[in-house]
């Protein structure tokens, strides 16, 4: 495994087509990304680092206006594209850039498949390849330009060794007759994974709202109408504006009097000072006029659904103690909730259902077809 090089700085179209030269050439690639999630409104990805066994890439979406050209390397399948835990990374890259992915190896769906004790990065790194990974930047602002130098070598760092992660976990996995399956499950990831949707106002999404009654949810949704609209302005979180908490609190008061504001345990009198005013417009003007407010319908499993995850969900924990892995390698939670919602009555309607993961179909077909007809005995 090679040390860490001086990174490629990617934001300009001619070294992005120099990049992506290097990169259509490569029988793998390791890929990573930073956003500013905890720092703006609407999320992007605002670095993409992409690593050969050679060169690390540091491509900057914010500086460059068309990514296109990373399109057909992401999408062949003749290179091999190494993440870990990639299912936020592909989902943020396919809301922002509309890309596709195939041929995928998850380190970390690779080391829940070796039953792991400790699936994150930093951990994987150290006990396989004896690296220490720096952590302090994890919830920095990757938005901001220009980044500083200790952020790229954090960032770096997070593509730089997965290519040597991935060819130390293979030997396991081929020892423990389990590549098949994780390459299965890697490539779900890719196929299955959607795109991240924007931020979008939500009441349903407050923590607490559940069990709150209708006329405080009224002015819930008021006051969390207002928030967006701050915070939409200001181009910050939500929760950087005015916390869940306090937003409760201040439907379940109804304050008329901005000084009942500063009582309220969760709002703090900085949040009083900038957003008071604002906050008691809200409610007076929904005194006048208060929504009715509609609970969404959840769908809520029969009875017969309900029976059939509780018997697949024993069977699969079982096979899992019996094989020593985690019960979501025996069968994931996704595969769980189609078998759920839509049983086989046949070997042939159970392989078309598992037709993303074959080699699952070949070693518990039976077994599961056996737990799916017992509803009928």
């Amino acid at each position: 495994m090679n040390q860490m090089q001086e990174p490629i700085i990617v934001s300009d179209p001619l070294s992005l087509h120099r990049a992506v030269q290097n990169l259509s050439q490569q029988p793998a690639i390791a890929i990573d990304t930073e956003s500013n999630s905890l720092h703006a409104y609407h999320e992007q990805v605002c670095l993409i680092q992409i690593s050969t066994s050679e060169e690390d890439y540091l491509i900057d979406p914010l500086a460059l206006k068309d990514l296109s050209g990373l399109k057909p390397v992401l999408a062949d399948s003749a290179i091999q594209k190494i993440f870990h835990a990639g299912d936020y990374d592909i989902a943020c890259l396919k809301r922002d850039f509309n890309f596709s992915f195939v041929n995928l190896f998850d380190t970390m769906l690779a080391a829940t498949a070796l039953a792991e004790p400790n699936l994150g990065l930093s951990g994987l790194v150290e006990k396989y390849l004896h690296v220490t990974l720096e952590k302090k930047f994890q919830r920095a602002d990757w938005g901001a330009r220009p980044l500083k130098p200790e952020m790229l070598a954090y960032a770096q760092a997070d593509s730089h060794y997965l290519i040597a992660l991935r060819d130390a976990l293979v030997p396991l996995l081929k020892e423990k007759d389990r590549l098949s399956i994780l390459l299965e499950d890697s490539e779900a990831l890719g196929l299955l994974t959607p795109a991240m949707k924007n931020h979008e106002e939500n009441l349903w999404r407050i923590k607490g709202v559940i069990n709150l009654k209708p006329r405080t949810l009224s002015l819930l949704q008021a006051l969390n109408h207002t928030r967006e609209l701050l915070a939409s302005a200001a181009n910050l979180p939500i929760f950087k504006i005015i916390s869940d908490q306090a937003l409760i609190e201040i439907a379940q008061t109804e304050p008329k009097f901005i000084e009942e504001l500063s009582l309220l345990p969760s709002l703090s009198r900085g949040q009083v000072r900038r957003f008071g005013q604002k906050i008691m417009t809200t409610v007076d003007h929904w005194r006048e006029k208060p929504a009715e407010i509609h609970r969404p319908r959840n769908g809520r499993l029969s009875a017969e659904q309900i029976e059939r995850h509780e018997r697949l969900s024993e069977w699969r924990k079982l096979q899992g103690i019996a094989e020593g892995v985690p019960s979501n390698v025996i069968m994931p939670k996704e595969l769980l909730d189609s078998l759920t919602s839509h049983p086989a009555n046949s070997l042939g309607e159970l392989k078309q259902l598992m037709n993303l993961t074959p080699t699952r179909f070949e070693r518990y077909g039976r077994q599961i077809l056996t737990i799916l007809k017992e509803e009928n005995q």
